[in-house]
């Protein structure tokens, strides 16, 4: 038997980058998904790349409270149950609090933390009934600042803050909540976040150059890339860390180890 055999479980921000990598996993290990994104097209796009029966897509934003309640109920309607919620949605907007846009900093905090703060809140009655796990998709930056970044930083370091105060929280009702906290991987995210620093024709050597900074991209010579850290987050939701709650896992390539002089 595989881990996720009978096992049921929702991701948001699951159409491209790390969130469809950990659809492809949990599928290749016997799971049912829940496919949750705000983007139509990439939603019947990643439906069409995965071909699978045993994974339903849903339009639902992340900010819109019922959208979420309603993916749930899918789940449960088609399966019975919800064993796991992955919080992969995100965004980036640069900028500082000099330059920043109130708005686009709300527009950051309202996907990236509120987003999970709200998807947790709708599969809380169900995964309380099967006792299930809980991943939030946090950054290396919520542990290491980074220049032009204030809103992302600051929800990802309150990402964190929340697993820990939800893993208190829902312990009782055997709920695990984890994060994981990635580094540099090589996401339509990360691309376009070089994209807006460098031409056209530089994106792959600046991206290239941000894998060589973790001691495991210079060591391994390619980039941590999605499957790396959905390997991580399975790891997460299974039984084999059934005693684990209130950790951060990073998948970093050892860039937190990292001094730099």
């Amino acid at each position: 038997m595989s881990r996720f055999d009978g096992r049921v479980v929702m991701v948001t921000g699951g159409a491209t980058g790390i969130g469809f990598a950990i659809v492809e996993e949990l599928l290749s290990e016997g799971g049912a998904v829940v496919l949750t994104g705000h983007d139509a097209v990439q939603i019947r796009d990643a439906a069409a790349q995965l071909g699978q029966q045993r994974v339903v897509t849903v339009a639902a934003d992340v900010r819109d409270q019922a959208a979420l309640h309603h993916a749930v109920q899918v789940a449960v309607d088609q399966w019975g149950r919800l064993d796991g919620l992955v919080c992969a949605a995100g965004i980036q907007i640069p900028g500082t609090v000099g330059t920043m846009l109130e708005a686009d900093w709300q527009q950051v905090l309202d996907v990236n933390l509120t987003g999970a703060f709200r998807a947790v809140k709708a599969a809380l009655p169900a995964l309380s009934l099967a006792g299930g796990a809980i991943v939030l998709l946090a950054s290396v930056q919520a542990h290491l600042g980074k220049r032009n970044g204030v809103a992302y930083v600051a929800a990802k370091g309150a990402l964190v803050a929340l697993t820990r105060a939800m893993a208190l929280d829902h312990a009782e009702s055997g709920i695990r909540v984890n994060s994981v906290s990635p580094g540099v991987v090589d996401t339509p995210l990360l691309r376009q976040a070089a994209s807006r620093v460098a031409g056209a024709d530089q994106v792959e050597a600046l991206v290239a150059g941000w894998a060589q900074a973790q001691p495991l991209g210079s060591a391994r010579g390619r980039p941590c890339m999605p499957r790396d850290v959905a390997r991580a987050v399975l790891f997460l939701l299974s039984d084999e860390a059934h005693y684990i709650s209130g950790a951060d896992v990073a998948v970093d390539g050892g860039l937190g180890a990292k001094l730099a002089l």
